[in-house]
């Protein structure tokens, strides 16, 4: 991708956010969005007097937003490099899931004790909604539809921190590519634990709740592993 191309890209990723908040934070969402997706690709170097240059910002946003992405994981300093895009491993993998594995756990427990009727509402909107997707096997609509179930048990608990770092976890995993939700009998699965999560929130019941979430993202890793080991190596 030309670096003309790359800006044009980054400029277009950047106008959702804007509104959103200070600038500085429109910068990071920008800039971790576009490692998400795959703008700034496994490996890429990372200048910030580009990315400067592509959000129309000076250059200590940017240097700020760099050094958040560097403590969550997504850059890394390389030496006589400098700051690259970081490289996924299946290290990296087990690392996140097993952070993962546990705050999912804790969402849905607090979900259980906190959601609104409204929410659980939604909840029960929303997977009915990935049942026809999942009946159409709609790739392309599933894991947005997924994120947003996810989102959703993440209000619920009322608590911004966890959301924060859930959402931050849950962008890590996108960076992997293939949904694990491109697997037809993982789709079939991940319908079905969706579906006694909302019955423990629905029921009050927080133990059931944290248990049955645990497993969902335990299954989903071990389904991740395999995608991600499967994959050519290219790198």
């Amino acid at each position: 991708m030309s670096t003309n191309d790359q800006a044009a890209q980054l400029a277009d990723l950047k106008r959702p956010f804007e509104g959103e908040g200070l600038r500085g934070e429109v910068v990071y969402r920008t800039i971790r969005q576009a490692v998400v997706q795959g703008i700034l690709p496994e490996g890429a170097r990372i200048q910030d007097r580009l990315l400067a240059d592509a959000l129309d910002v000076s250059r200590t946003p940017v240097r700020e937003a760099l050094q958040r992405l560097e403590a969550e994981g997504f850059v890394t300093n390389v030496p006589r490099l400098g700051l690259v895009v970081a490289e996924i491993t299946t290290q990296d993998i087990e690392d996140i899931y097993v952070i993962r594995i546990a705050l999912e756990g804790v969402a849905a427990r607090l979900a259980a004790q906190r959601a609104s009727l409204a929410e659980i509402e939604m909840l029960a909107q929303l997977n009915e909604q990935i049942a026809a997707a999942t009946r159409r096997r709609d790739v392309q609509t599933l894991p947005a539809l997924n994120k947003q179930f996810h989102e959703a048990i993440y209000r619920a608990t009322r608590n911004k921190r966890l959301a924060d770092l859930l959402n931050t976890m849950h962008d890590s995993v996108q960076r992997f590519k293939r949904s694990t939700l491109s697997n037809p009998k993982r789709a079939d699965e991940a319908l079905e634990e969706h579906r006694q999560i909302l019955e423990a929130i629905r029921n009050r019941d927080p133990d059931r709740a944290e248990a049955l979430a645990r497993q969902h993202k335990e299954k989903a890793k071990l389904v991740r592993l395999a995608i991600y080991q499967e994959q050519p190596v290219s790198r």
